[in-house]
């Protein structure tokens, strides 16, 4: 009988748990086996390598010599085909599994969706959960387990039990019709600022926050006429010249390119945000969401340069 290439796994095992039992019926019995079975793999098995592993007789059952050699690699060989399987369960669950995300409600459709896309080649089977939440929401909904991790405007002060991961940084810019003076100058009149109509995210929301204290320091008063939490919709009021919005390059793309809406600089000093990935430090993260949030950082960085604003 030719040798084959390799041993059958289910042959290997059932030498080992013999070498290990030196008795049939033990053996057949943890291998859920009958003993008839064993014994005819066994004798398939020695036939393969040319060699007797066990000497029979009518009083005893031994290992031989060379059966004795080969044992230690065998246990080898099976516990690291344990190991590769045990591995490969890992990963079946993590394909498997659940992934809970929290994001702004602005991040959607830019920045979520292509990520998500992304993700979906290397996890198909995973069920994604987005919840739409700010920093603040983010950090008491991770905090408590109810995220795995979120995708935010970096929050004034990250907690000590949450890590702050950055992912890039945007720059927010005037917005206005294309009909609207300024579009037409293709400039700001410093002067009327104070006077326009502002679209602006509501009260409590840290990019509010940051707006009012960017203009405070430039001694500008804004006067706010409608405020609205999404600022995808913000662009929608814009389109229909209700009023000037603030908001970054990245999310205008399709308004840019197509002419509808025009972003011009705030002034000298630029107003930056910096995006990042929420989780909790006590919380060991696992494959998907490492990938996860690469993919973010990456599509983040592609959104930045496409439409030509700075990125950390």
């Amino acid at each position: 009988m030719t040798p084959k290439p390799s041993i059958d796994s289910q042959y290997l095992r059932i030498y080992v748990t013999l070498a290990r039992t030196l008795n049939m019926a033990l053996a057949a019995k943890e291998l859920h086996m009958t003993a008839s079975g064993v014994s005819h793999c066994l004798k398939s098995l020695e036939e393969d390598l040319g060699c007797s592993l066990f000497s029979r007789s009518s009083r005893k059952f031994e290992i031989t010599d060379i059966g004795r050699e080969l044992l230690s690699d065998s246990e080898q060989i099976l516990n690291k085909m344990q190991e590769i399987r045990g591995k490969i369960g890992s990963w079946n669950d993590w394909r498997q599994g659940q992934l809970l995300i929290g994001a702004e409600q602005s991040s959607f459709q830019a920045l979520i969706a292509p990520t998500l896309r992304e993700f979906r080649e290397s996890f198909p089977e995973y069920t994604i959960k987005i919840d739409s939440c700010c920093s603040a929401q983010a950090i008491e909904r991770v905090r408590e387990g109810k995220l795995d991790l979120a995708v935010v405007i970096a929050p004034a002060s990250s907690p000590p039990d949450i890590i702050f991961e950055l992912i890039g940084e945007d720059e927010l810019q005037f917005v206005v019709n294309a009909l609207h003076p300024w579009a037409i100058k293709r400039k700001v009149v410093r002067e009327e600022i104070s006077n326009r109509h502002m679209i602006l995210p509501r009260h409590g929301d840290y990019t509010r926050t940051l707006i009012e204290g960017y203009f405070r320091r430039e001694k500008i008063r804004i006067q706010t006429c409608i405020e609205l939490a999404d600022e995808q919709a913000v662009k929608e009021f814009v389109r229909l010249d209700l009023g000037i919005a603030i908001l970054p390059r990245w999310m205008l793309a399709d308004e840019l390119n197509d002419g509808s809406l025009v972003a011009l600089p705030l002034g000298r000093r630029r107003l930056k945000r910096r995006w990042g990935v929420l989780r909790a430090l006590s919380r060991k993260s696992n494959l998907s969401e490492y990938l996860f949030s690469s993919i973010s950082k990456s599509i983040f960085r592609t959104l930045i340069q496409s439409t030509g604003t700075g990125i950390l």
